[in-house]
């Protein structure tokens, strides 16, 4: 099962924490293509220097070997009120 939604960045330079609960096995964050600059995925103290960027557009696929807090993931942006959707799967692995 997937669990899907949307960070706001309300603020530049001001990192908010992916709404959502849950072990995941991967999570794809997808910047949105009319956001304005870079965005940037990362841990709680993420910035434009030590996250993931993404311009606008971009995506990136994270997975991982077990699982991983959905609520681990923060984001960052370089302009105010930019989004990022993500799609994460809860799925057990086959083994």
């Amino acid at each position: 099962m997937a669990i899907i939604g949307t960070v706001n960045v309300g603020g530049a330079g001001t990192a908010v924490q992916v709404g959502k609960n849950g072990n995941v096995t991967s999570v794809t964050f997808i910047s949105r293509s009319d956001n304005n600059g870079a965005v940037y995925v990362g841990t709680s103290d993420v910035t434009s220097t030590n996250g993931v960027y993404l311009g606008p557009g971009d995506h990136v696929r994270l997975p991982f070997r077990g699982k991983d807090r959905l609520e681990s993931f923060w984001c960052d942006a370089d302009n105010a009120d930019e989004n990022i959707d993500f799609v994460a799967d809860n799925t057990a692995r086959e083994v």
